[in-house]
């Protein structure tokens, strides 16, 4: 039996996790103009400069004294379920864990929910928590499985986070809200977690037939934690009802400042993602020409969110994130790809991928190139691998 190598090992489980499609440079200025359009056939004209705030009661969806929505936010909305061609959108206060929460409020009091059996996102735990919803753990890389929890009526809901929730995820989206679809029947809450998909992917939850998708705006470069649930009446309804007051509505300013930084969102993505691959054919250039110490190899990957994944001969990790902290990457994101995020990000793995591979913290750390480019990585890289400190720091944790 060959000794285990951890290094060879995660190397080869984070090629195996499946990346999502991403669009193109070309294909995202398409997607901005597209969004244009269907802003010009909304808000054509000067509507496009209101920002007002309270509620008009012309727009209130309940009965006689319901409340309503600024006009601005409704039209907004009105713009966003156009573009992605859904029944309708609301946005939300509380960035996408706001939407996922509103995703989950669709479901009945104390229903029944397939989830991926890996483990959910911290916040998407908390939420199905505390409004009691009994999950059934079930592996989305099993379509088979997936098929015969759904059947017979007996689960209220299908929950699919877009992007992998851990090592060695292949499941296709579009496949499993199908499955789903399939033998759920139209009873059946097919609810999708878009977070780090939208303006990225081709398509997302709802355009693959699911009734509802859960996005944060903030991750979309809004300046301010805004949420959106995009889906049917059947889904909507439910997040308009319990957030009709004007405490819990975003109001007309922040919405439409949303809208139009949302214009610019699908190129900087598809800029993002051509950095991914770009620096990491560069870093791997670098690391086969022996200039770069402790690194076997970087990886284009989807760790979550689309990121590097640089992956060390030895357990170095935690003091090299200390040393590229020290050499010009940041050590703290405000919810990772806001607009406040610009500098290339060093950082460690997202939570559920740290606890489905134990001990990849100590050799494996990721990098988001946010608005740089590979200079700029490979610059702050070569900084944090010639710090004294580091060589000093792995040299005791090679021991």
């Amino acid at each position: 039996m060959t000794a285990p190598n951890p290094p060879a090992e995660y190397a080869a489980a984070i090629e195996r996790t499946a990346v999502r499609e991403h669009i193109t440079v070309a294909q995202a200025a398409a997607e901005q103009h597209r969004l244009v359009d269907a802003i010009q056939q909304i808000l054509g004209s000067d509507e496009i400069f209101t920002e007002d705030y309270g509620q008009e009661r012309s727009l209130a969806t309940g009965a006689f004294g319901s409340g309503g929505r600024p006009v601005a936010t409704a039209k907004v909305e009105s713009a966003l379920a156009r573009y992605f061609g859904t029944g309708d959108a609301v946005l939300v206060p509380g960035a996408g864990t706001g939407a996922i929460r509103g995703v989950l409020s669709s479901v009945p009091p104390r229903g029944r929910v397939v989830v991926h059996s890996a483990l959910p996102y911290k916040t998407t735990a908390a939420a199905l928590e505390r409004m009691a919803l009994e999950t059934v753990p079930v592996d989305f890389n099993d379509l088979g499985a997936v098929r015969s929890a759904v059947q017979h009526g007996l689960v209220d809901a299908l929950y699919v986070q877009h992007v992998p929730h851990q090592l060695g995820d292949v499941y296709e989206l579009a496949d499993v809200i199908a499955v789903g679809r399939e033998s759920g029947g139209d009873g059946l809450l097919v609810l999708v977690d878009d977070n780090y998909a939208a303006m990225r992917s081709p398509r997302i939850g709802v355009q693959c037939g699911a009734d509802g998708s859960a996005l944060s705006l903030f991750k979309l470069l809004a300046r301010s934690n805004i949420g959106c649930v995009l889906g049917s009446g059947r889904v909507t309804s439910a997040v308009r009802r319990d957030l009709s007051s004007a405490g819990s509505q975003v109001q007309g300013a922040d919405a439409m400042d949303a809208l139009r930084s949302l214009v610019y969102a699908p190129v900087a993505l598809a800029l993002q993602n051509a950095v991914v691959v770009e620096a990491a054919a560069e870093i791997n250039r670098l690391a086969g020409a022996g200039q770069l110490p402790y690194v076997r190899c970087a990886i284009p990957s989807q760790l979550a969110m689309r990121a590097i994944g640089l992956v060390f001969d030895a357990p170095i990790a935690e003091p090299f994130l200390r040393s590229a902290w020290r050499n010009g990457s940041p050590s703290r994101s405000v919810g990772e790809e806001a607009r406040y995020d610009v500098v290339p990000l060093f950082t460690y793995l997202a939570g559920t991928f740290l606890k489905s591979a134990p001990g990849i913290e100590r050799y494996v750390v990721r990098i988001n190139p946010l608005r740089g480019g590979t200079e700029t990585i490979v610059r702050v890289l070569e900084a944090a691998l010639e710090d004294a400190k580091l060589r000093a720091d792995a040299a005791a944790a090679s021991v």
